[in-house]
């Protein structure tokens, strides 16, 4: 689908940096946002971690719901650099700084959004440690957001240019993952 293109491109090109940083990590995790996925929302992140108390986190995610009263296409990557308080790598308290990138394709009754949205801001989480390779992390985000989206109703033609752009702060991230370390 066109939507998804450009945020593919760079998921990719981010996804073939984080490889190239698992050289220089000594622990890498794969995991998924259980809250995610009971939106109907595939997603999937690595972390990496780059020395005693920083690691790099990707995720990213897409849905393609439709229901009764709409239909809604989105894609998102979340990249994020965290600090670990804890002397023991991805375990205990962090603090992150992190991106936000989606493109968006809503229908809600007979109004049409189709749109792109950035944002940075600020997270904190704590990771219980579940075993020697499963852990269970919660993540809480917000920060500043900007939306721009061309939106119409059914039967209108499709604005050549955004015709509304908002900036807010919002909440950005809200999880609960379960990680397993590969390394």
């Amino acid at each position: 689908m066109k939507l998804y293109k450009p945020l593919c491109k760079i998921g990719l090109a981010l996804f073939f940096l984080a490889i190239s940083l698992n050289c220089f990590s000594q622990r890498v995790g794969v995991k998924t946002n259980v809250l995610g996925w009971s939106t109907l929302s595939p997603n999937i992140g690595v972390e990496f971690r780059l020395s005693r108390h920083f690691t790099l986190n990707v995720e990213g995610l897409g849905n393609l719901v439709g229901q009764y009263y709409g239909r809604t296409h989105t894609a998102a990557l979340m990249p994020e650099a965290r600090y670990w308080f804890s002397a023991r790598p991805q375990a205990g308290h962090f603090i992150g700084v992190m991106g936000a990138g989606c493109m968006y394709q809503w229908r809600l009754y007979d109004t049409y959004y189709l749109g792109d949205a950035v944002g940075a801001g600020l997270t904190y989480g704590y990771s219980f440690v579940l075993n020697k390779r499963w852990s269970l992390e919660t993540t809480l985000g917000a920060g500043w957001l900007h939306l721009r989206e061309k939106r119409y109703n059914e039967g209108d033609e499709i604005p050549q240019l955004a015709n509304r752009s908002k900036d807010m702060f919002a909440p950005l991230k809200l999880g609960v993952t379960f990680v397993y370390l590969i390394k």
